[in-house]
């Protein structure tokens, strides 16, 4: 046993390089899965090789290449880039503005001569689709999960678009929830890394595990919390990017609030206790 904790935490250690909230180091890894009853130990490491994790270089490449993408179709029918609008959907500080930079910078998005709006700032989205009158929206993240967030956006925002565009969410993952969510909206989804339920072992449809165990790996995230144990609406996601953990993902992984409860492997920022940021 001891054996094989300490070749996944080196495992651990080499694949997970890079996660900034916290580094995963041979500390870290050992006095989270140390938490776990032995007989838990051998499950939670399998659901461990289940975390599809992505770097910094696998969302700035994932981003350069689809939005290229789109930007090759946009040409093909008649729309510029100078006709192309990008949008961040959150607040300063969150995932989006960070992704919308890393893109713009690396595909040198403003040479090209597109334009750049935050969601927020309704009156010169109002003012530059109705100054182009046609043409492409690109919304930008780095993951969706239900959809719920952007769709409360873009529901938002809806009103001050003049004219005809179309209109793109560019994300490196997502769930397929949130895909189909999209297509309700009119918004095409352009996404890299698609996690569907299966995907995630401990999702209620997935049958990674057999049921005695599942049900043991959810009972150890909902004893952490009843509420969202399983990650936000219980989508028990496994895909974490470099620069956070996703709130759907289950807290058998990401620890409990504060980290005083159960410390995680990869806590959110969010779940770290101030004094650790400092």
């Amino acid at each position: 046993m001891i054996v094989r904790e300490w070749i996944a935490c080196l495992r651990a250690v080499t694949r997970f390089r890079g996660y900034r909230p916290q580094p995963v180091t041979a500390r870290t890894f050992m006095r989270w899965i140390r938490q776990y009853d032995a007989v838990d130990r051998p499950h939670i490491l399998r659901l461990l090789n289940r975390v599809q994790y992505l770097t910094e270089d696998d969302v700035r490449r994932a981003l350069v290449q689809m939005n290229r993408t789109i930007l090759t179709r946009l040409k093909d029918s008649g729309i510029p880039p100078e006709k192309v609008i990008y949008i961040q959907v959150d607040d300063a500080g969150s995932s989006s503005p960070v992704m919308l930079n890393m893109l713009r910078d690396a595909a040198n998005l403003e040479r090209q001569k597109c334009r750049f709006v935050d969601s927020k700032n309704v009156l010169e989205l109002h003012k530059v689709t109705n100054e182009l009158e046609q043409g492409a929206i690109i919304y930008v993240d780095d993951f969706a999960g239900t959809g719920n967030q952007f769709c409360k956006t873009r529901r938002f925002i809806a009103e001050y678009i003049i004219g005809n565009f179309s209109e793109f969410l560019l994300i490196v993952g997502g769930c397929e929830e949130a895909i189909h969510q999209l297509g309700k909206w009119g918004v095409e989804p352009v996404v890299r890394y698609v996690h569907s339920k299966m995907d995630r072992p401990l999702h209620a449809s997935s049958n990674f595990f057999a049921p005695d165990v599942k049900q043991r790996m959810r009972k150890l995230c909902t004893d952490i919390s009843q509420n969202s144990g399983l990650g936000y609406e219980e989508l028990a996601t496994m895909m974490i990017l470099y620069r956070n953990a996703p709130n759907t993902v289950p807290l058998l992984l990401r620890g409990s609030l504060n980290q005083t409860l159960r410390r995680g492997l990869f806590p959110r920022f969010k779940d770290l206790p101030v004094s650790a940021l400092r």
